[in-house]
């Protein structure tokens, strides 16, 4: 029985490096192109790599099982860091902070190829088994740990405000939240103890990632492409959720305004007569394309303009807007235009889609299915 399953037990890391695989190219072949979707997809792929090295390091001389465990735990570190980025990207506009990471990974990488790994020992039975300098490999685990930490704690934050997603669909997403945080528990557990009792232990470590990675690869082929981007990218505008959205026919005329309680009210003639005057320096001084207007400060107050063929959407929010209220109102002028086609080609017709024109700013500013 035991020499039926250790020829499994060696070969589940193609396992991982498949799954992996499939997590990072499928998404990414169904349009998700933001900094946090970007991010998921190298996270993605570097466990894939992670899961090709572990299997490397199974069924290697000691030489090059030293090499591959090295490569290893670069991957991981890597891919530590991607989803810190894909985690916070999701719930900060991306900035200056987001280099402080990096030094930290370079120094954990250079231990790791200096330091960490003492040498592999082999049992009588050919398993091999890293022989780590406890106090170095320490410090290797604590930043893959903390940066998992630091995932946790952004998907947290952003499902916490995540007001479009039914009570049923955020269940389902705690959920998942408690299965990665499960995972990520029992990788520290189980790599303490083998920092601490050196000697053989399960020859694909990164099975555990196997096991993950086949809940997220259905969860990932089951939803439909569109509501995947969707759920995304709703999940990236919830650090500052417009409070007001004006829908403009591209003759400046307005089709429809939606102000939330809390917004700041402005009137919607004079923004077009500005947003306009604005426009015409950049298309006529800077000789820019028309519609080259795309954002504008008042105070704490960000103007993001999205403009169609034929209409313009505007949204008013407190704070730097996300990558994706970008996508979700290029989304709706889209889908608003395919709607009206050629009877948007003047204001008097495209009145006529007031009722449409308000659903769309309703769904931008307050969107109510995941």
């Amino acid at each position: 029985m035991v020499e039926f399953l250790s020829p499994i037990i060696r070969n589940l890391s193609v396992g991982t490096t498949v799954v992996w695989f499939l997590i990072a190219v499928m998404p990414w072949l169904r349009g998700l192109r933001t900094a946090p979707e970007k991010a998921f997809t190298a996270a993605s792929l570097l466990i894939a790599l992670w899961g090709l090295a572990d299997w490397v390091f199974a069924n290697s001389s000691a030489d090059v099982a030293t090499l591959a465990v090295k490569v290893r735990m670069t991957c991981l570190v890597l891919s530590s860091l991607a989803f810190l980025y894909f985690g916070r990207w999701l719930a900060r506009p991306r900035g200056g902070r987001d280099l402080l990471p990096l030094p930290v990974v370079v120094a954990v990488i250079a231990i790791i190829w200096t330091f960490a790994v003492v040498g592999v020992n082999y049992t009588p039975d050919g398993v091999p088994w890293v022989v780590r300098d406890p106090v170095w490999f320490a410090v290797y685990q604590i930043q893959v740990g903390a940066f998992g930490g630091g995932l946790l704690y952004y998907l947290a934050w952003s499902l916490r405000q995540s007001s479009f997603a039914s009570e049923a669909s955020r269940k389902r997403l705690r959920w998942v939240l408690w299965v990665f945080a499960f995972g990520l528990v029992v990788w520290v557990v189980t790599n303490l103890y083998g920092n601490l009792t050196p000697g053989p232990g399960l020859p694909a470590a990164s099975s555990y990632a196997l096991i993950l990675g086949i809940p997220l690869l259905i969860a990932v082929i089951r939803i439909e492409p569109q509501r995947l981007r969707t759920a995304l990218r709703r999940l990236l505008v919830t650090p500052a959720r417009p409070t007001m959205a004006i829908l403009y026919h591209n003759s400046g005329h307005p089709l429809a305004q939606i102000v939330l309680s809390a917004g700041k009210e402005l009137d919607a003639s004079s923004l077009s007569d500005l947003a306009q005057a604005v426009d015409s320096v950049l298309t006529k001084g800077l000789k820019s394309d028309p519609g080259a207007l795309r954002q504008m400060l008042h105070g704490d107050y960000h103007i993001v303009f999205e403009r169609g063929h034929h209409v313009t959407m505007v949204a008013i929010l407190k704070g730097p807007p996300s990558e994706g209220l970008r996508s979700e109102m290029r989304g709706a002028v889209r889908d608003f235009e395919a709607f009206g086609g050629t009877r948007l080609e003047t204001w008097e017709s495209a009145a006529t889609f007031s009722d449409k024109a308000f659903a769309t700013l309703d769904e931008v500013l307050s969107p109510k299915v995941l």
